[in-house]
């Protein structure tokens, strides 16, 4: 697709937003001191609609990507995607701090149980690590960030052994790591054992608290992060990871489900859509989330997704804690309009 249609499409679906939200203006971020946020994001290098994003993105304030170039193999190797000459040129941008996602995302799924067993095999957590710093030094990356999800609960000791070991050969090279980690309100949860904050936070240069999919594609249908549960996670997080390390993972995207089946899309899409559905989004105040329904095919559909004033109601959670900063995922469809908010928490200001 070339620049000009993308151009006009995005304007339309601007246009669009605003219409569907009755010209909402975002409530001002209120600032207790001086303190200000770090603005990162994941860009999905797959989406065309990324590449758009970041020059705004950049212009808002953000100081780190992460591209999602890299990828666990069924061997415990990795795979490194090439940025597309685009991306890379953007990549380029003075000031910018770039720190590629490596991900066990593998054959349609997380796939944590493969991670866990190369990872408890010394000699192939070694090459595994060492694969990964080759890498990095290879493609002059800033850093590396972590997102191996799905961990089962007793990988936590080989994980936290390898990203120990990762991390002083990342220093070695002045390069940092950051871990992108499940949300959690407490240190019980069975599912998220291998993840725990507190070592996470003595080991990593950052810890990215994934702070959405609280209701999910699997799920029935709810606001994807909403508020209470955001400031819960939060909070609980404060307590067990250095606050100068912790940024706040925060969504750009919604889904539409069928019962318990959802599908994912990006702000602009859901209004999209439901301009398309003749649907009017209604604002959830406990939520802070906009959401629909509509009938299709004798279907019920159910909508719900974050928008800039979504964002900004959580951002102000980071912003109260003396977080580091956030973490949004992810460029590419977003709502344009949440960029004025970064770039107050970022500088304090919209300019």
């Amino acid at each position: 697709m070339s620049r000009r249609p993308i151009v006009v499409w995005v304007a339309s679906v601007v246009a669009v937003l605003a219409l569907a939200v009755g010209g909402v203006v975002l409530r001002p971020l209120v600032f207790s001191g001086s303190h200000r946020l770090v603005a990162a994001a994941w860009l999905p290098v797959a989406d065309q609609r990324a590449v758009g994003s970041l020059p705004t993105a950049l212009d808002a304030g953000l100081t780190e990507v992460s591209p999602t170039l890299g990828s666990v193999t069924a061997d415990g190797g990795i795979t490194v995607s090439p940025a597309p000459p685009a991306v890379q040129q953007l990549l380029d941008s003075p000031g910018l701090q770039v720190i590629p996602t490596v991900q066990n995302y593998l054959d349609g799924g997380w796939q944590g149980d493969l991670v866990a067993g190369f990872l408890g095999d010394p000699a192939k957590a070694d090459a595994h690590r060492e694969a990964l710093v080759q890498a990095a030094v290879d493609n002059g990356w800033d850093g590396v960030d972590i997102d191996y999800e799905s961990l089962p609960p007793t990988a936590g000791p080989v994980f936290t052994d390898f990203l120990t070991k990762l991390r002083d050969d990342l220093h070695a090279q002045d390069m940092a790591l950051t871990v992108a980690v499940p949300a959690r309100v407490n240190d019980t949860d069975d599912w998220g054992l291998a993840y725990s904050y507190k070592v996470l936070g003595r080991i990593a240069d950052q810890v990215r608290i994934m702070t959405y999919d609280h209701s999910w594609s699997g799920s029935d249908a709810g606001p994807v992060a909403p508020l209470d549960w955001v400031n819960s996670v939060a909070h609980y997080a404060a307590q067990e990871v250095p606050k100068d390390k912790l940024m706040l993972g925060l969504a750009t995207y919604g889904y539409d489900w069928v019962g318990a089946q959802g599908v994912n899309l990006q702000a602009t899409n859901a209004v999209e859509l439901a301009q398309r559905v003749g649907a009017t989004p209604k604002w959830d105040a406990t939520a802070s989330a906009w959401t629909f329904r509509y009938e299709q095919d004798g279907q019920q559909h159910t909508v719900w997704f974050e928008d800039a004033r979504s964002l900004a109601a959580k951002q102000q959670v980071a912003i109260d804690l003396e977080l580091r900063g956030v973490a949004i995922w992810a460029l590419g469809g977003e709502d344009p309009e949440l960029w004025t908010s970064v770039a107050t928490a970022t500088r304090g200001s919209t300019t």
